[in-house]
């Protein structure tokens, strides 16, 4: 019965401990996704401004 129970508790810590990886993968995930939009919208700004000085200055 000791061994049993000790087996069920290791595997119950085993399952905690991988949610806690997915949940933590998935946050990572996310934060990864929301700085590659940030960082893709503030290179297309620049080069829209860019754009216009060269634009404005050619004339």
């Amino acid at each position: 019965m000791r061994r049993s129970q000790a087996a069920v508790e290791y595997l119950m810590m085993i399952g905690i401990v991988l949610l806690i990886i997915f949940l933590a993968m998935r946050l990572i995930q996310r934060t990864v996704n929301n700085a590659s939009k940030n960082i893709e919208n503030a290179t297309q700004l620049i080069l829209k401004e860019l754009q216009k000085g060269i634009n404005g200055s050619g004339g």
